[in-house]
């Protein structure tokens, strides 16, 4: 007995001395990781349902296989010490349990592993056991890691399993489909969009979502462009300012707009279309797009040539509307000009000065302008279309977000909004019933043979509705509140 405990403290001793030998009689602490399936089971992936946009999915399960073994578990593999100037070392995988991630209906993402690959790899485990994905780090319990030898080809068998909570987002997923097909990736498999390529449009959103000026956007310049845009139109509904949209569910909120509804948008568009940062909207900022309209080749398109006469030969209405709306005549839309433009029109609508206008104060001003009564009609019925489409989409969309079902919806709630169901039968619906009500559109514009007036040709009854709508036109300019200084508080617009 005596000579047992001697042989174990000459054994610590010789520990403390020599830790290298320590290390080779013991050897270092294994890494514990998820796998998939336990022995006597195998990974199995069917293909899931293609999903547009997207790419395939698969649906994993373990099935009994005789004979079937976990050849991970006691694999020695290379890692990256992290701790150590990332140094590769080598350890062997352990078993933490046998679960796999349950994922959505979307199904898991599967990724592929190279163990014996550490530079250069977008895909590894740390020593800590959590799975590193591109920039992401997921722990332990949300993926697992599995041998797959089946009829799918992957370059290498081991895949880890994971839940890819982006896809199941609805801002997300498009917001990362949209880089997917408009980007390109880096060398460490970050995907991202390049402005300077002459492309009009992706130049522009490249110029407004860039936020460290490298003139490219990544995934999460792009999302958090789209949630600055989500947040105004948020605060904009929310007008308790109780964090909440609740307003919405009473339908006053698509029933009447608000001044800085409209305010916010016309910003966000010259933000947008401002291609050269003049803070004003001209030809200049879509000379990309209008080159082939540069009849002398100068490099500048002028309204003129865009337009192939010059405004003032246009319809005495029309070049009153472009004289009020650009009031130095330099062929340039500043913002405040069209903000005063905007205020002005609000405020001859927005009749009980609310800072709201509705469908029926809109019809009110036109019919004041002298539209005829069949057309104030026509509008109306056109407009409760939209109203009622609004209601439709706008109630469902609240009832599907609202997670917690306390009848508010919080700014959260919306971006993380994941029903693919409910966008999917709102992209069919919209498009069939979103298009405008046949009979009175065809009415308002000429293009019904029975429509406005005696005429029996088309020709002249299309020349009889343009008369109707630019005499309307006219009689709404001349409005004396064109005149006056619009003021930049709502309702006060005029009084000054």
């Amino acid at each position: 007995m005596i000579n047992c405990i001697w042989f174990v403290v000459g054994a610590l001793g010789l520990l403390q001395i020599s830790p290298s030998l320590a290390m080779s009689l013991f050897g270092d602490d294994p890494v514990r990781v998820n796998f998939c399936c336990p022995d006597g089971e195998e990974l199995i992936l069917q293909s899931n349902v293609w999903y547009w946009p997207g790419t395939w999915r698969y649906k994993a399960e373990c099935v009994g296989s005789k004979g079937a073994k976990n050849t991970l578990e006691g694999m020695e593999v290379s890692f990256l010490d992290s701790k150590n100037n990332q140094t590769e070392v080598k350890r062997k995988l352990a078993k933490l349990d046998n679960k796999m991630p349950k994922c959505g209906r979307r199904g898991p993402q599967i990724s592929e592993f190279n163990f014996n690959q550490t530079n250069g790899s977008t895909v590894s485990v740390d020593l800590s056991g959590k799975l590193v994905l591109r920039a992401e780090k997921l722990d332990t319990e949300d993926y697992c890691r599995g041998y797959y030898n089946g009829p799918y080809s992957f370059d290498v068998p081991y895949i880890a399993l994971s839940c890819d909570q982006c896809t199941e987002e609805v801002v997300c997923f498009y917001v990362r489909y949209f880089l997917d097909n408009f980007g390109s990736k880096d060398w460490d498999e970050n995907v991202r969009i390049s402005g300077g390529d002459g492309d009009f449009f992706i130049n522009n959103i490249v110029r407004i979502a860039d936020k460290n000026g490298d003139n490219e956007v990544n995934f999460e310049e792009f999302e958090s462009k789209i949630v600055e845009y989500l947040k105004i139109a948020f605060n904009i509904l929310d007008r308790d300012n109780d964090g909440s949209i609740d307003e919405v569910l009473t339908n006053e909120a698509l029933k009447e707009y608000s001044l800085e509804f409209f305010e916010q948008i016309l910003k966000n568009a010259v933000e947008y279309f401002d291609s050269n940062g003049d803070k004003s909207i001209s030809t200049d900022d879509f000379i990309a797009v209008l080159r082939f309209n540069d009849r002398n080749e100068d490099g500048e398109v002028t309204i003129y040539e865009l337009i192939g006469t010059s405004l003032i030969n246009l319809p005495a209405p029309l070049y009153t509307a472009y004289t009020l709306l650009d009031e130095d005549q330099d062929e340039k839309l500043t913002v405040d000009e069209m903000l005063g433009f905007l205020r002005r029109t609000f405020t001859i609508i927005d009749k009980n000065g609310d800072c709201n206008i509705n469908l029926e104060e809109i019809v009110t001003a036109l019919g004041a302008s002298n539209l005829k009564e069949d057309f104030q009609l026509g509008i109306k019925l056109i407009g409760q279309q939209y109203i009622t489409l609004a209601k439709y989409f706008v109630n469902g969309f609240i009832a599907k977000a609202d997670k917690n079902k306390d009848t508010k919806v919080t700014l959260e709630e919306i971006i993380k909004f994941a029903d693919f169901s409910f966008i999917d039968r709102s992209i069919q619906i919209a498009p069939s019933m979103g298009y405008p009500n046949g009979p009175a559109f065809l009415y308002l514009t000429g293009g019904y043979e029975r429509g406005y007036g005696p005429s029996n040709t088309w020709r002249e009854q299309r020349e009889r509705i343009v008369v109707v709508w630019l005499t309307t036109l006219n009689t709404f300019l001349n409005n004396p509140v064109y005149q006056s200084t619009p003021s930049t508080q709502c309702g006060l617009a005029g009084q000054k």
